[in-house]
């Protein structure tokens, strides 16, 4: 909840004082910087958290690991998005300044956000629960300091000098979580080669995931007006950041859907039932907060948002689907399971993206309730369908199997 409101706040400020034109910039830019961060390491942080809470003695080697990972793709996804960002930008009046803000944001949503990341990924796999909590709650609240500072107190009201500020805290966090790992011992350079292919099947689910997350912008940016995109990404971004109360108890969970994993899927699918009513009910609560909250949304953003309003009180409940979904997901990650789990994973979400085009084109904004609903839906039953009949598989194999 702590996150949620920074979040938030960070949201309404930078709203309020870049104007609509420069906060739609740095949208486009979280959104880019958003899909590359999935790749940005390979999915290797994954792998922090289940082969060290299950053997605690390749810390070094899992820590080499991933900053090989993080590295070398946060690397190539920047020159890719830097460049691409800017071609296209090409007609903008200040393409000079532009750059400057691309070569500070863009790696900065990349290598920094992904260290960040990889440091509560650590203490998550260690059980020091009380220590990731911290990393990630400071993170959330020192860029809703620094927008407070940055906007309100020095007055920053361009883009370009909010780049900088945004740099700045990235580095700063960046800098505090390397001096609290310093201790416990330097990286060894190392490439697991038997876990690059599960990080990447695990990467690109999340790639996926977060194209399905923007598609529906994008396909009604193509139907319906921009005052009525406007304030339904409005809506969308507080519903995508509310999954932050979902997501923070999954991975309080996943290290024990690891230990469970090396007996195999029947015994995470046992674990993810156990824990499924309590992912169901944080979720509930937080949709319903959501909906009660829904008609501050003008005082906050401005007059011209009051048709947000209805538009998050249908979106809030998409919450419950969600947090469905993420416990087979993890279960699946958990059992060893990448392949399979990105294979189910990928092809619906593939299939999901083509049903929200097709009934926002033909349905408009009520066609693109109707099928975020069916997709999320329709996901989480594929991924638990999958997890049930790995469970079924793995006691018969258990079963037949002969005695030493």
């Amino acid at each position: 909840m702590i996150g949620v409101a920074a979040q938030l706040i960070s949201i309404v400020i930078l709203a309020r004082y870049l104007g609509s034109e420069q906060f739609g910039q740095l949208m486009v830019i979280t959104a880019a910087t958003t899909l590359g961060a999935q790749l940005c390491g390979l999915g290797a942080g994954e792998a922090m958290v289940r082969r060290l809470v299950r053997d605690p003695s390749l810390y070094r080697t899992l820590l080499g690991h991933n900053l090989i990972l993080i590295f070398a793709s946060g690397t190539i996804l920047s020159l890719i998005t830097i460049g691409g960002m800017w071609f296209f930008a090409r007609n903008m009046t200040d393409t000079v300044g532009y750059l400057n803000i691309l070569l500070i944001m863009i790696p900065s949503n990349l290598f920094l956000f992904r260290l960040v990341s990889l440091t509560e990924q650590i203490f998550i796999a260690r059980h020091e629960f009380w220590r990731a909590n911290v990393v990630n709650v400071s993170f959330q609240l020192a860029r809703a300091l620094m927008a407070f500072l940055a906007c309100i107190v020095f007055g920053v009201g361009s883009l370009q000098g909010w780049a900088v500020w945004h740099g700045v805290t990235y580095v700063c966090v960046s800098l505090a979580c390397a001096i609290v790992l310093w201790p416990r011992g330097a990286p060894h350079w190392h490439v697991l080669r038997d876990e690059l292919w599960r990080g990447i099947n695990l990467s690109v689910s999340s790639f996926f995931l977060s194209l399905r997350q923007n598609i529906d912008l994008l396909a009604l940016s193509a139907v319906v007006t921009p005052g009525i995109v406007g304030t339904y990404s409005v809506a969308r971004r507080i519903v995508s950041t509310a999954l932050i109360t979902g997501s923070s108890f999954e991975r309080l969970i996943y290290p024990r859907l690891a230990r469970a994993g090396e007996r195999g899927p029947s015994a995470t699918l046992h674990l993810a039932l156990k824990y499924l009513a309590y992912s169901i009910a944080i979720a509930s609560a937080t949709s319903l907060g959501l909906f009660i909250v829904a008609p501050v949304l003008p005082y906050l953003f401005g007059r011209d948002f009051g048709d947000a309003i209805p538009d998050l009180k249908i979106l809030c409940w998409i919450l419950i689907f969600a947090a469905t979904q993420n416990i087979a997901f993890d279960a699946l990650n958990a059992a060893d399971r990448h392949g399979i789990q990105a294979l189910v994973y990928n092809t619906a979400s593939i299939a999901s993206a083509a049903i929200i085009i097709l009934f926002t084109y033909r349905h408009g904004l009520s066609g693109t309730f109707f099928a975020l609903y069916l997709s999320e839906g329709s996901i989480a039953a594929a991924l638990w369908m999958t997890l049930t009949l790995l469970s079924r598989y793995n006691r018969g194999s258990a079963t037949t199997r002969p005695t030493e």
